[in-house]
Formats: C-alpha cells, structure tokens, sequence
C-alpha cells in the first residue's frame, strides 16, 4: 500500500497532509533523528511528536547492522552506505558518525543541522553531542553537498578544521570529514586536510 510512496508522502500518511507541510523544508531524516524537545521546537504538537518518536524507534529496531560487529570502522567506502540519504537532501545536512575506542560503530548516523545554518550556525557542542552522550571516542563528520559537486568549500575547510581542533579538545578525535553529492564523495582524511595527525 505504501511502498511507491516517497519519503514526503510517507510522512503525510503518517502526520496529516498539514502537519507535514509545516516541516517541508527539514530532512525526513533529520525528522527521525530529533529528540521530543527539538520536535517541539519545530512546532509539532504533541499528538504528531508521539507519532513520529514511536515510527523513529521502530525503524532503529529492526534496521539492520551496518556491518560485522567487530569491524573496524576507517575507510571512506565504509561509510558512504550509511550517508546515502544525504545524497537526495534537497538542502545541506550535517551528521555525525560515532565511533567508540576500536573504531567500531556507536548507534545511527545523527543529524545535528540542516539548511542555511551549516557553517555559522554550528557549534562544538551541537557537533560533538552524539559522541559525549554515546561516550564516543571518535566521530566521522559528513555533510552533503545538494549541488552535486563535493569539491569542499573555503568554509568547509575552516569548519573542518575548527571541529578537529575543538574534538583535540574534547579527547574525541575527528577521524574524517566526508562530503557526499551525486558526483561523489570528498574526503578531508584522504587528502590530508584535516590538521591534525592521525
């Protein structure tokens, strides 16, 4: 019944035509990975929060692993299956990937901002939360580039390289920062832009 339904129109279903309007221009994803008071603040009630609280924590139930347990979680191509949502992003969108001391996998993929607030708008402390309240030791940074092109920007490489610093810090090391677009993927790890030695 609803699997030739997109994404937009699932939430319908799910909220009411109405309700899912008014969160038009917030990735579904990032939908499902708000927490109750981040749902508030983009003004849903609390009617439609339980909803989309209750369909998010299914969904984490029965999503398969990302890969074998004991697997070592550092190359690019590792995570790119995982940041395949952000391609189709119509706006920009930061994630963070967690990772604990050997590397292996600490929950989803968590989406810490999304729209015009990518580079000004994002601090240390929203960026490196997933980590803290997972007790990470290492996090993957990834944002998507709606362009098509993901050719880092001048501010790309100034955020990056703040957040590696503030993660020095923070004793959570910034492992990579990846920007995922239809054209591809770049890697800030790969070519060696990230600042600090690995």
């Amino acid at each position: 019944m609803f699997a030739g339904l997109d994404d937009r129109r699932l939430l319908a279903e799910l909220l009411g035509p109405s309700t899912a309007a008014g969160v038009e221009h917030v990735p579904v994803a990032a939908l499902l990975d708000a927490d109750d008071g981040e749902l508030a603040g983009l003004g849903l009630g609390p009617a439609a929060r339980r909803r989309l609280l209750a369909a998010a924590e299914l969904a984490r139930r029965f999503q398969p692993a990302a890969g074998p347990l004991d697997e070592r979680w550092e190359r690019p191509e590792q995570f790119l299956p995982l940041l395949e949502p952000l391609r189709a992003a119509p706006v920009e969108v930061l994630a963070v990937v967690t990772l604990d001391a050997r590397f292996g996998l600490l929950g989803d993929l968590c989406t810490v901002a999304w729209g015009g607030v990518m580079h000004v708008g994002v601090t240390a402390r929203e960026v490196f939360a997933p980590a803290i309240r997972r007790r990470g030791v290492a996090v993957v940074l990834a944002h998507n580039h709606p362009s098509g092109d993901p050719e880092p920007s001048a501010e790309d490489r100034a955020f990056t390289l703040l957040m590696a610093r503030a993660g020095a810090v923070l004793g959570i090391q910034v492992l990579d920062h990846l920007v995922v677009a239809r054209r591809g993927y770049f890697s800030f790890a790969e070519a060696r832009l990230l600042g600090l030695s690995r």
